[in-house]
């Protein structure tokens, strides 16, 4: 007789998927995305493989949300960055926190998956952090000619950053030279503050 075929009657819900992609994300984040199957994800949701089907039709298209989430999240900085009502060095300090702690999450698994599994969204992630750099640049010019900051090449210090974020969201690299992601960061302010702001 066989198995039953599973019901793959489609259903939107946005709000339930939104729910499920969060919760997947953290998990994706830590552990990559090829490590589990849709037997385990629906497991990992508490809910059955049948249910999950009427979502999403593959674990490709999961994976796609995922990584379309973060996405999201981290162009919601270049909105922040630019908003004039908050002061330029608290819009500086709370972006460069909050980039670092979010690539902080992704593990080196995470990221190799997708460049390997999924490269039109690994270009993406790469356009996009071409995006941050000029955005962060053009930054930098505005607190210059706005006399809140010294005069120093605006490329540089958005490199600077560039190259201090790729750096704290290695574990490896943090264990290494025995620091936390806390110190890396309040150093980093303490430095960038005295160097930098008038």
């Amino acid at each position: 007789m066989g198995r039953k075929p599973i019901n793959k009657t489609r259903v939107d819900n946005p709000e339930i998927k939104q729910v499920w992609i969060k919760e997947l994300t953290q998990l994706y984040l830590r552990n990559g995305l090829t490590r589990f199957t849709m037997d385990e994800i629906a497991s990992k949701l508490n809910i059955s493989k049948a249910t999950l089907y009427k979502y999403f039709s593959s674990k490709d298209e999961i994976l796609d949300e995922v990584v379309k989430l973060k996405i999201k999240e981290i162009e919601v900085f270049e909105k922040y960055l630019n908003d004039t009502q908050i002061t330029f060095s608290e819009r500086y300090f709370d972006v460069i926190k909050t980039a670092s702690l979010m690539l902080a999450e992704m593990s080196e698994r995470f990221l190799s998956d997708i460049h390997q599994k999924l490269p039109k969204l690994f270009k993406r992630m790469r356009q996009f952090q071409d995006r941050a750099l000029y955005a962060a640049e053009k930054f930098y010019q505005h607190g210059i000619e706005a006399g809140i900051m010294n005069d120093i090449n605006p490329r540089v210090l958005a490199l600077t950053d560039k190259m201090f974020i790729q750096a704290v969201s290695n574990e490896k690299f943090l264990s290494e030279y025995d620091v936390t992601l806390k110190e890396a960061l309040d150093g980093f302010f303490l430095m960038k503050s005295k160097g930098i702001f008038k």
